[in-house]
């Protein structure tokens, strides 16, 4: 990320794909200089992604397979580790432990535990990782399969226990918060308890409501003034640690 760049947002995860018109929506995140990390939910989806963003200096795409399609796309497990190695931005990954989706969990640790070892033997990843009802799991298989001097991890959405989110600190997480979370007794507590040089912001859009209509990244730039009121502090200053927390994520991954 450029120093001389005034970054207005971060959104470090949302699915840029799942727009009606993505090329539109990249377009107006850079006029409005908004940060992106774009996910993705199957490894075949980021050829297309790579080529609407190679251009951009605001919007980057992730390669991911999303724990919930594993299930279908298990066969694909073997591209995402092979696109790995061109991308360094990886995406959406990891757990997920609902009902509708224990049939496919050992395969879903499986692919996790390939990505991560993927991820540490290239080093210099970034991966935002979906952790629903998994958390203590997800905890497992970072701190046996990477560490974080070569891969980066932030918890998107984050939605387990103090103590399992204390582990992942310790483990050398970054937690990525969006409006939902700041809604309720439950996540704002999590937030409070987040070290402030781990917190980044996202809107995971399109799947969030905002004002009666489908969230998109240009919201990141509205979670600022109700984190610093969780956090006790001005705006300003909330804004300045997100952008401190984000250039080095992104440096991590050497995107300039």
């Amino acid at each position: 990320m450029s120093e001389n760049i005034n970054y207005r947002g971060f959104d470090f995860h949302c699915h840029i794909d799942l727009h009606p018109d993505p090329p539109y929506l990249i377009t107006r995140c850079e006029k409005k200089r908004i940060a992106v990390l774009a996910v993705t939910t199957t490894p075949k989806a980021w050829t297309q992604n790579k080529l609407w963003m190679q251009h951009s200096d605001y919007v980057h795409a992730a390669v991911g397979l999303h724990p919930e399609l594993v299930g279908e796309r298990y066969g694909e497990a073997g591209l995402l580790e092979e696109l790995i190695g061109e991308c360094r931005l990886v995406g959406e990954v990891g757990l997920d432990g609902s009902p509708q989706y224990r049939s496919s969990y050992d395969k879903q640790k499986d692919v996790f535990s390939r990505v991560l070892r993927t991820s540490q033997i290239h080093g210099g990843r970034v991966l935002t990782i979906h952790s629903r009802r998994a958390a203590r799991d997800v905890c497992d298989l970072v701190e046996k399969h990477s560490n974080p001097d070569n891969v980066l991890c932030i918890l998107h959405w984050f939605s387990g226990s103090l103590s399992e989110s204390r582990r992942a600190v310790k483990a050398g997480c970054y937690f990525s918060v969006n409006a939902a979370m700041l809604k309720n007794d439950r996540g704002r507590a999590l937030i409070r308890d987040i070290p402030s040089d781990r917190l980044l912001t996202e809107t995971d859009a399109p799947f969030m409501s905002i004002d009666g209509r489908k969230s998109s990244p240009l919201d990141s730039m509205r979670i600022f003034g109700d984190l610093a009121g969780l956090l006790g502090e001005e705006d300003r200053v909330t804004r300045q640690r997100v952008t401190v927390n984000a250039r080095h994520v992104f440096r991590f991954a050497g995107i300039d």
